[in-house]
Formats: structure tokens, C-alpha cells, sequence
């Protein structure tokens, strides 16, 4: 799993990122100061075709895909533009219901979560 951190607001930094928020081992964390990689998924979010659909709206002056989740098909192909896009999500913390319900589709497991997106206790 990758996140990436840019700054969208003035107080936003690297220094500030809250990596406590994802500690898996798996997860790898990257600061993009340039935007990069959220100009280009904007860009190109149409072209993907997300099999299991899209969810949000964005902001009408933004200049980059943030606070989004993108979920790829293990077996994506990351070439030109990468293929196997499962879902997306925008805002994370409203369409988190969906990345569960899709993260469990893509590894086939069992029901992880209870109806509102929640981890079980």
C-alpha cells in the first residue's frame, strides 16, 4: 500500500504527516512536494475505469486528486496508465465503507467490518 502526503493547506509538512495513522509494515509513505502523483490521478482519474465504480465529487478549483483513495486489483499492470482499478474514493472518511467492502472483495475475504465501515471490536 502507498500513501502519499502533499501539502494542500498552509499548515501542512512533511515534519507533520501522521504516520501513526497507517503503521503496517506494508504500508510505504511518501511525501510528494511537487504534487506529483495528485496532478497526474487527477488528470487522469476518467481514463482508469474503475470496475467496481467511483465515489465523490471534487472540489471545483483543485489542482490535484487528495484525501482519495484509489484500490488496485492485485494483478494490476502499472504501465502508461495503470489498469486494474478496483475503486475510488473521495473524501477517504466518507467513502471508507466502500474501500472496506471493496478491500474485501479483492482479497475474497470475510466480513471485516460492521455495516457503517467499521473495524470489528
Amino acid at each position: 500500500m502507498f500513501v502519499i502526503w502533499f501539502r494542500m493547506y498552509p499548515g501542512d509538512a512533511e515534519s507533520k504527516w501522521p504516520r501513526e495513522l497507517l503503521t503496517d509494515r506494508r504500508v510505504e509513505h511518501r511525501w510528494d512536494e511537487p504534487k506529483t502523483a495528485g496532478r497526474w490521478f487527477m488528470t487522469n482519474l476518467n481514463a482508469l475505469r474503475p470496475s467496481r465504480g467511483g465515489d465523490g465529487v471534487f472540489p471545483q478549483r483543485v489542482d490535484a486528486l487528495w484525501d482519495s483513495y484509489l484500490l488496485f486489483d492485485r494483478n494490476a499492470a502499472w504501465n502508461e496508465t495503470p489498469n486494474g482499478l478496483l475503486s475510488w474514493g473521495f473524501p477517504v472518511m466518507r467513502t471508507r465503507a466502500q474501500l472496506l467492502k471493496d478491500f474485501q472483495f479483492a482479497i475474497g475475504g470475510a466480513q471485516t467490518s460492521d455495516t457503517r465501515g467499521r473495524p470489528p471490536r
